[in-house]
């Protein structure tokens, strides 16, 4: 089964957009809400998508990495994120 889960990524110096999101693409889906973070539906635990990535943030970096629930959702964002988020998978 998949979930979805918000990552919060500062990579390490010299780490590009592009590297992240080679190893972001390995989610089902994913959602870039800002420079710095993404949603992504997957069917990974959190424990994979933190040895997918630690790499990358080691050892100035930041990653933050949480099960997301969206069934109860409010806010104002971009219109193509609710039309990602309303997506049938």
């Amino acid at each position: 089964m998949a979930d979805y889960f918000q990552i919060f990524i500062r990579p390490k110096q010299g780490v590009s957009q592009e590297q992240i999101e080679k190893k972001i693409n390995l989610a089902v889906d994913w959602f870039r809400c800002d420079k710095n973070l993404y949603v992504i539906y997957t069917t990974s635990e959190v424990d994979k998508w933190k040895a997918r990535l630690i790499e990358l943030v080691k050892p100035e970096g930041v990653l933050f990495i949480c099960k997301l629930d969206i069934t109860v959702r409010q806010g104002w964002m971009v219109k193509t994120f609710w039309e990602w988020l309303k997506k049938d998978r």
